[in-house]
């Protein structure tokens, strides 16, 4: 071919991948869309029976459309604690299958009807009102790129077949010995991992397939290389990772490195089984998987593409029944090659890899486990607070423990915002984006009420340093205000955290109420307690000034929690009106428990 011609090749070849993964882009994000809310229950699945995780794996990597993504995820759902090893390591088989559906796409035979899918979704995207319709017309129209590109591959590797050059190339990894198949999987590993997409190489190698440049035999060669190149992904984003993580991807890389292996050593078994179940299919289903509209290309097995994705998911369900048994000792074995060394990454919570392959709702569920974890740190450093509080002698290991707690909530919810704002960059719907500010918020407010955990630790060194005493009831006042506190903060981290309840029910909502009405309640008793005996001489005027120090602390505690509350569920002091309306037949006068309440000590 001239210039000019391989020019034109060239550009559409480009062309039509750049439409194709476009395609596959827009086609994973509103998927993900549609599904938001089944993502969040799939990672709420997640249990260390294997088969389960598994399964999860399949169903995330069909919804995000690519095993990249759910790979590079499980990453940052490791760091973020959400996932063990085990549970990492199934999710990792699951992907590998769920990536097949990729395939079976780009086989049907609807490439003509490309322009009439993008036709169909045009409709719902720009005019619906519901944002479920504007998510499905886009889905139509992604589908529908997906299938122009691969025409305008397809065409643009027609041309090839009259080049001497090309076919002259081809027929040196023309897969019909054991070199050329070694030298067929490896390129196709290399340009994986060039590419960073084995979606992308596999709608590259159909299309060859497709036009009749390259053999069934040869295109199965290649498939085998891209389940291996697609590893360095997810290899790549544990790299930064703790020890879990980084030994995912290694399981990641044996479990294909390993079955590619044994499917090289028994390869014209593989492609012979593959050829007699596609063969032996009914001719209405295999029609469906022809080249194009027309027919098979001239001198161009007619069920090819059918073959190439059969072959694909065949590989790795096959991969998968083999390994799933053998998952706990896959475990041990990557701990044995990974040892825990100590050395843990100081940077808790990123964003793994390309941002163009994040999946939003994913991301979020990281920050969720990242937010769990502070929830459990800001419990702890008020078990520890209110505990040196009624220390009788100093301990200044306790007093340095509280420390360390508010230099780690400090951390967390600086890398929290900075996660979230870089996560919401990314195209994501009108929920996922109130979501990501709602837990900036909580992050926010745990690590103000920590800052208060701290403040009681303070004032309670003071009264070490200055021998300041309490009398016995406001020791026992404070006992009882503590509780108090303790109960709300640990309900409210019950609700809001652990469950991430949106929704709370009417019960549920009551209940936190009355202990933050109970609270305050009880604290202006106490107020008026600790003024008579100011009074009466009973409390030194020191003392007394400290003492009303951690009153103020623990009630803004209360009111940070409010806020962490009122942060995830919205309109708290509107359901708190409408409910104690609802039992009392009329509003209080109470002061309202609102985000402005911080600043003050009711």
């Amino acid at each position: 071919m001239d210039a000019g011609k391989w020019f034109t090749l060239a550009y559409t070849v480009l062309g039509g991948l750049g439409i194709f993964l476009f395609g596959m882009k827009l086609l994973s994000e509103s998927l993900q869309a549609l599904a938001s809310d089944f993502i969040r229950k799939l990672i709420g699945w997640l249990t260390n029976n294997r088969v389960v995780a598994m399964g999860v794996g399949v169903l995330l990597t069909v919804i995000v459309q690519s095993s990249s993504v759910t790979t590079v995820m499980l990453v940052g759902f490791i760091n973020a604690g959400l996932m063990n090893l085990t549970q990492a390591v199934g999710v990792v088989l699951g992907a590998n299958i769920g990536t097949t559906i990729t395939g079976w796409i780009i086989a049907v035979k609807i490439g003509k009807y490309g322009l009439l899918l993008v036709g169909a979704g045009f409709v719902p995207m720009f005019f619906a009102k519901s944002m479920k319709w504007k998510a499905v017309g886009k889905v139509l129209i992604a589908l529908g790129m997906v299938f122009i590109g691969l025409e305008f591959m397809s065409g643009g590797f027609k041309p090839l077949a009259g080049s001497n050059e090309f076919q002259g190339l081809m027929k040196l990894i023309q897969a019909d010995n054991i070199i050329s198949i070694l030298a067929c999987v490896a390129l196709g590993c290399a340009l994986t991992f060039i590419v960073q997409s084995s979606s992308a190489m596999l709608a590259i190698t159909m299309s060859l397939a497709a036009t009749g440049q390259i053999d069934y035999h040869t295109a199965a060669a290649l498939v085998l290389g891209e389940n291996i190149g697609t590893t360095i992904t997810m290899h790549l984003a544990a790299i930064g990772g703790n020890i879990d993580a980084k030994r995912a991807s290694y399981a990641h890389i044996m479990f294909n490195v390993i079955g590619v292996t044994v499917m090289v050593i028994i390869f014209p078994w593989y492609v012979g089984a593959v050829e007699f179940i596609v063969e032996g299919v009914p001719g209405v289903i295999s029609g469906l998987f022809e080249v194009d509209g027309t027919g098979a290309a001239e001198g161009v097995d007619p069920l090819i593409m059918m073959k190439i994705a059969a072959g694909h998911s065949g590989f790795n369900i096959t991969n998968n029944l083999f390994f799933l048994p053998f998952l706990p000792l896959l475990v041990k074995l990557v701990t044995w090659m990974k040892p825990d060394k100590g050395k843990r990454s100081k940077k808790r919570l990123k964003l793994s890899g390309n941002m163009t392959n994040i999946a939003p709702e994913l991301a979020l569920e990281e920050a969720e486990g990242e937010i769990r974890l502070m929830g459990d740190v800001t419990l702890d450093a008020f078990r520890d607070a209110t505990k040196y509080v009624r220390l009788q002698a100093e301990q200044p290991d306790l007093f340095k423990q509280v420390e360390h707690l508010e230099q780690v909530t400090d951390n967390i919810q600086m890398e929290v915002t900075l996660f979230i704002t870089e996560v919401m960059q990314l195209p994501m719907t009108a929920d996922q984006a109130k979501r990501g500010y709602a837990l900036i918020r909580i992050s926010d407010e745990l690590e103000s009420v920590v800052d208060y955990c701290q403040s009681l630790t303070k004032y309670r060194a003071r009264m070490f340093r200055d021998n300041l005493k309490f009398s016995d009831d406001a020791w026992a006042e404070l006992d009882d205000l503590v509780a108090r506190v303790g109960e709300f903060l640990k309900s409210a981290a019950e609700f809001v955290i652990t469950h991430q309840k949106v929704d709370m029910t009417d019960d549920e909502v009551r209940e936190l109420v009355r202990l933050a009405d109970a609270i305050g309640v009880r604290a202006d008793e106490i107020r008026g307690s600790h003024l008579a005996r100011v009074r009466e001489g009973r409390c030194e005027a020191l003392a007394g000034m400290v003492f009303s120090d951690i009153v103020v602390a623990l009630r803004r505690i209360k009111n940070h929690t409010v806020n962490v509350i009122d942060a995830r569920i919205g309109r708290w002091e509107e359901r708190r009106q409408a409910l104690r309306n609802l039992e009392s037949g009329a509003g209080e006068s109470e002061p309202k428990l609102t985000a402005a309440s911080v600043t003050g000590v009711n």
